[in-house]
This record gives structure tokens, sequence and C-alpha cells, in this order.
């Protein structure tokens, strides 16, 4: 998997999350606060060229949760194109749902982007060798139709007892696919069972090889339709036999598989079809009455269960078709790929459930009369599509936490860290009233909740007490104290002297849970605990702050996902001032005491158009799930700035996501202070709070593979400290060389940045 890695490019914030998943995003969208007229224009325009071009992001946050590919066909069976998005209904158990996005694709005017697919699966596990013959002739005389030039990429699976093969691509060139058919050559295995487990299944007992036969070719098409979501796009697959065998007495796990064909054949995009030139299997049972979908309550009727994953009804249900047999199975074949353009595309978001695996019912209307919408008709809804609040949190004030610590001081450190973790402060609580609480406390456990507690709150306003009740000043003062913020970004920071820190982390991280289990809804307390704690050296040189990365001290919890910030070195302030000055909102908000004195404090607001803040979120689990995802959206939060200096010693980033998946919440503070470097006195960064909410991504374990799903929401926080500055005077290096300079005197290029002090606060 790809390193992972979430990015603003220069010169901007940079966040990365390492680990399994990697993501950033932001919070709901805030309002300017009123009371001023808003600072914009040329003044603000003095600072930085133009940065670079927004790049496309992977990721349509206006599609729904759920894609359903639907085709709509007249009395004959031809399909129907040119409806519009009113001329459908969608009914979510009976009830009419909300149509998110919708896509309508004709083949002519509109193709669908990629084209559709056509998978042909030669069942070699249900058809005796005669029977394979007659298929793999059939196939190729569809191949090699129109000269061999196929209207749609081709791929051929090909089921054997103990491998499962396909072909290269996929292909357009039917000629070449067909020889590779005969010949069996550049077929790749996705799976083939270890010798001792190949089975013939002609040589076994006709119950023994019955159960083989339905457990194999039920792997197999799991196996596929994993193999088949890595790839983006519908897909029409054709099974080329009459299925296999529905028995009783199977010992799979078979509602877990019942779940997963319905939510990995929609995943992707494909629609199951049968067909033959032989009888279809007598049953004993009609599989039409399967179509409702399974309820959990069935799940101790495992015949019940098996009979529903009969080829029939899987293909019904994924929005294929049984074809009746035919001798001419080419021409079945070309009658399903004539329709493969034809179709809509609708997404939807799932109501809310509390319970796993809850069946939903799904319908397609058409307000036109004599046309039929074919697409599934039913999913599994999860309580993990949606954010899970299990915590109940009281909120408190500052003072009223104060006072609660106070009242239970006595306790246990776990006790403690017990009630801190059931509260919710409605404020801010500054770093000075922090320290204090936290030299009360006696155990790790109590520190750690308290850190956690307090950080969450980073984004709030102050309390009341901390809001200095002056009049708001005059625009004019208002412009003089931005020119002061300007001509420090322009003139002072970037004089900053090459220097390095110590840069002290804390994660605080939500317990571990098993992938396999709890993807579907969330399990535990939801709890942030103290999870690593590292130590890094963060050099500054060029205006760039780097980690060694060699040099990272500390522990570390097996696979956690980290969070790491750059560019809080002062590229992140130069951004924000750039994007309001090119179109964004600055309004003033308050005084406020600071640790060194009152401050200015403004709120502004970056509308998504204007903005340069990249959020890269790593990975999505569609594809082979190394998918990134990246999105530029707006943002909004508050700086804090020293009036005599300019110098700002607050800033907030708190990104505007839309209600989507994967992210949720992203925000960043980075809160700045005096520091000696080399006898002169500099702001630099202090302390800086990171604080994400979005979703797992899970590892799944199912028909022999692994893949990626998206599970619960998870909080993610880290607290981090800087400290120790001391001015980096140059490099030592071992040269076989020199370069001369054009006076021809050797170069000097080992000395480091030149120094200006910058205003003291």
């Amino acid at each position: 998997m790809r390193q992972p890695g979430l990015r603003i490019f220069s010169p901007v914030l940079m966040i990365c999350f390492t680990g399994l998943v990697c993501a950033q995003s932001g919070a709901p969208k805030g309002q300017a606060t009123p009371g001023g007229e808003a600072l914009q224009g040329d003044m603000l325009k003095q600072l930085l060229p133009g940065l670079g071009q927004q790049r496309t992001s992977t990721f349509d946050a206006t599609e729904g949760m759920l894609k359903l590919d639907v085709v709509v066909t007249d009395s004959s069976g031809k399909p129907v194109t040119g409806l519009r998005p009113e001329d459908f209904t969608l009914l979510d158990n009976g009830l009419p749902e909300k149509v998110v996005k919708f896509h309508a694709f004709d083949g002519a005017t509109a193709k669908p982007d990629p084209p559709v697919e056509l998978i042909l699966v030669i069942d070699g596990v249900n058809l005796p060798g005669q029977q394979v013959s007659r298929v793999e002739e059939e196939i190729g005389r569809f191949l090699r139709l129109n000269g061999g030039h196929l209207s749609q990429p081709v791929l051929i699976y090909r089921l054997s007892a103990g491998i499962l093969s396909v072909t290269q691509g996929p292909s357009t060139d039917g000629n070449a696919l067909a020889e590779e058919m005969v010949h069996k050559i550049q077929l790749r295995e996705v799976w083939a069972h270890s010798p001792d487990q190949y089975v013939d299944a002609t040589q076994l007992s006709r119950a023994v090889s019955s159960f083989y036969r339905n457990e194999t070719s039920l792997a197999a098409l799991g196996a596929m339709t994993l193999e088949e979501r890595r790839r983006p796009g519908r897909k029409l697959m054709v099974w080329l036999s009459g299925g296999w065998p529905v028995l009783q007495g199977s010992d799979i796990d078979s509602f877990d598989w019942v779940t997963e064909f319905s939510t990995r054949l929609r995943e992707a995009r494909i629609s199951l079809s049968s067909v033959t030139c032989w009888p279809y299997p007598v049953r004993g049972f009609p599989y039409q009455f399967f179509m409702q979908g399974t309820r959990p309550a069935r799940r101790v009727n495992t015949d019940y269960l098996i009979q529903s994953m009969a080829l029939e009804v899987l293909a019904t249900q994924s929005g294929g078709r049984v074809v009746e047999p035919e001798a001419d199975m080419a021409a079945q074949i070309k009658g399903l790929v004539e329709q493969a353009n034809a179709f809509y595309t609708l997404s939807f978001d799932p109501p809310r459930t509390d319970q796993v695996d809850e069946y939903h019912d799904l319908k397609v209307q058409v307000s036109k009369p004599g046309l039929e919408a074919r697409t599934n008709n039913g999913y599994y809804d999860q309580p993990s599509y949606y954010d899970q609040q299990t915590r109940t949190t009281e909120r408190v004030t500052v003072d009223q936490l104060e006072q609660r610590l106070a009242a239970v001081r006595e306790r246990s450190d776990s006790a403690m860290a017990d009630e801190l973790s059931g509260l919710e402060l409605t404020e801010r609580i500054s770093s000075t009233q922090l320290a204090d609480l936290k030299a009360r406390l006696r155990g790790t456990k109590a520190s750690a909740a308290l850190v956690a507690l307090a950080d969450a709150s980073t984004f709030l306003n102050p309390p009341e007490a901390k809001v200095i009740d002056t009049a708001m000043p005059t625009m004019a003062a208002q412009r003089e104290m931005l020119a002061k913020t300007i001509d420090y970004l322009s003139n002072t920071i970037p004089k900053l002297p090459n220097f390095f820190a110590t840069r002290s982390t804390v994660r605080y991280r939500e317990t571990s849970q098993k992938d396999s289990v709890v993807w579907k809804t969330t399990t535990g307390d939801q709890m942030v605990h103290d999870k690593a704690i590292s130590t890094a050296t963060v050099l500054y040189r060029d205006g760039f702050d780097v980690v060694d990365a060699e040099a990272v001290k500390g522990k570390k919890a097996k696979k956690e996902r980290s969070m790491e910030t750059r560019g809080t070195f002062g590229p992140i302030l130069s951004t924000v001032i750039l994007d309001v000055s090119h179109g964004g909102d600055l309004r003033w908000s308050r005084w406020e005491q600071g640790a060194g004195g009152v401050r200015a404090v403004f709120r502004y607001v970056v509308p998504k158009e204007k903005s340069h803040y990249e959020l890269t979120y790593c990975c999505l689990t569609e594809g082979d799930g190394t998918t990134i995802f990246k999105l530029k959206p707006g943002y909004h939060g508050e700086l804090m700035i020293d009036t005599d200096s300019g110098a700002i010693l607050r800033l907030t980033v708190e990104a505007d996501l839309e209600p989507m998946m994967p992210l949720m919440l992203s925000n960043i503070m980075v809160q700045y202070g005096p520091e000696t470097i080399g006898g002169n006195t500099y702001i630099c960064p202090a302390r800086s709070v990171s604080l994400w909410r979005g979703r797992r991504s899970v590892q799944v374990h199912e028909w022999g593979e692994s893949f990626r799903v998206y599970g619960p929401f998870e909080t993610m926080l880290d607290d981090v400290s800087f400290g120790d500055y001391h001015m980096f005077r140059g490099e030592a290096r071992v040269l076989t060389g020199f370069d001369e300079s054009t006076d021809g005197k050797p170069s000097d290029s080992g000395k480091g940045g030149g120094a200006t002090p910058a205003p003291k606060n």
C-alpha cells in the first residue's frame, strides 16, 4: 500500500496521516461575526504571488453513498433512453427516497466512462468437458463477430477444479481473446487450491460433488466480484451455465455470504446474468420466492439461505437476467451487450439504522406507462454508514470543570479519567488553565483524559471572562492592525534564520478494534486515550520545516494511523491571509485577554472557490484500497494578533466539509510565542492541536481474499509542543571536489541563512 499523506502544497499547511489510513477534513461551516465591515481589498493583496492551480479531486462529494445502475426497457425488451430525473421514483422499503445524483447514458451522445465491461465466465466446475467445449465454441463465435472488433472491453474467467483464472485485459481485441481462450495462454490465476485440496468433482459421489460444486462456485463468484470491485465502472457478468447445485445441509457461513454477495456485487457494479443452451436444473423450489432478500431473523434456517444463493436468485437480485435456454449462445451474449450502454445511474443515501444487516427492499418506478426498470432489488443497511455517537456527555463550563475536579480529587486515577471522559466543555480552556488543572491531578490516565477534553475545546469561544468588554476599533484602526500583520508576514517571516527545535507529540486515539468484526457498527466507549508519545527534531531551513524521520523517538502502537502537521513556521499564516485577500471574508470578532496582554481577534471565512487548502485522504476503499482522495474545501477560523508588532499569536483552521463520507471533521490550531534564538527574539510555534474525525478503513477477509471497506467513524487528536530552539549555522559535507564561482574563487555554499529578529511581543 502506498504511503498515505495529506498535503497542502507550499506555501501552505501540510498534514500527513500515516499507517493504515490517512485523512483530513473539516467542521460545519462557520459564520462571520456581525458588527464590522468586511476587510478585503487591495491592502491585503500585497502578499505573495498567486499559488498553483487547484487539483481535481478523485472523489465526488455530490454523489450519494449507494449507487444503482438502472436499465429501462419497453414491452419488447428494447432499452429506453432520454428519460429525465423526474421520470424516476426510488422506493426504499416502499417509501420514496431522495435521489442525490442522476446520470443518463445512451451510448451515443452520452457514453459511460470507463466503458461498460463484459465479463464471460466459463464454468468448468458445473459443466462436463463436452459442454465446456461447446461454451468455448460459442464464445469464440461471439468474439469474432464484426471482424473481432468488440464494442465493449471483455474479460474471460475460467473456473475449473481447483483453479480460477482470467485473461489479461479487459480487451476489445476479440481475435486475440479467442486465441487466448483456445490455447489457454496468458491467463492469470485469481486463486488456486493447494494440491491436497484439488478435487475432481467427477470422481466424487453425487452428494459430495454437489456440496463441492456449490461452495466452489460461490467462492469463485465472490473472488471474481472482489477482483472487479477494484476497477471502476459498470460490468455485465454472464455466467455461461445453468449454475451450481442448491442442496440442504451446507456448513458454510451462509448468512454472511448472503449479505456479502448483495453488498459487494452492488459495490462492484456487477449485473449478473445466466446464459445457457441446456435446461436449467430442477431446483425443487421457485427461485422467485427469494427475490425479497434474507433478513437476520432467518439466520438459523441454513437451507433457506443456501437456496437464496442460487444463480438465478443472485442474478435477479443484482439487476441481471436469467435468459431462457437457446442453442445460439453467441446470439444470447450479443443481445445482452446491445443493452450495455443504455442505462441510468442513481445514487442515494440510505436511512439511518441501529440494526446490523437491516434488509431494505428497493424498487425503481418509471412514470411513463409500459416501461420496466431493472436494478438491484435490495441492500443491507448498516449503522456504520453514518457516524454513531454512542457516548453521552455532560456539557460543562471551565468553572464547572474546576469545581468538578475539586469535588473528586480523592478518587483513583481511573475513576478521575472516567469522570472526565463523560464531560464536554462548552468554552475554550486556556493553556494556562490547563497546566494548572493538570498539576492538581495525580495519575497519568486522568491527565490524559483532561488534555483530550481541553484539546477538543480548542476551537470554541473563550469564557466570557476572557473577552474584553471594550468597543470595537474603528475601521481605520483595524486596517492599521492588519497592515502590521501583512508587513510581519511579508518582511519578517521570510527572514527567519535557519534553526532547529524539538517537537513533542502526544497522540490520542480510540481503543483499537479488530477489523474482522467491527466494520458494520461501532463497539467500545469511543473515548480517546494517549496511545503514543514521540519526540522529533524539526529543522526550519529556507522557509520550510522538515522533520528528521530517523530521529523520531518514542512509543507507537502497532498499525496506528498518525497525523503529522507541517508548515506551522509561517507558510500557513501567509496562505490564510492570501486566500482571504483573494475572495475571502475577514471581520472583527473581539478583544481577548491573552497570556501577554490584550489581543485582537479577527474571524475569517474562505470559500472553496478561493481555497488553496488541499486535503488528501488515504485511502478510499474503492479499487485496490490505495486510491487517494483530494479536495480543496472552503475553511474558516480565527486570527489572534498582537496589535503592536502585527505578529499572529494564534491561528485556527476549520475545513468546511459537506455531509459526506469519508471525512467529517478536521480542525487545526497553532499557537505562537516568543523564542530566543541566537540572541534574538522570534515569534515561533509553541503548541498545536490537530483534531480529526473520519472513517476507519477496515480490512475484511472473504472468499480467500482481503479487501478494505469503510468502518465506523473514529477520532484522532494530536497535541504537539515545540521547544529547545537552537540556531542552525551550517552543515559539514565531505566533497571530492569543489565548484568555482564566476570570479574564480571557491563558492561558499555552507553558510546558514541570515537572521532578522521578529518584532518583540
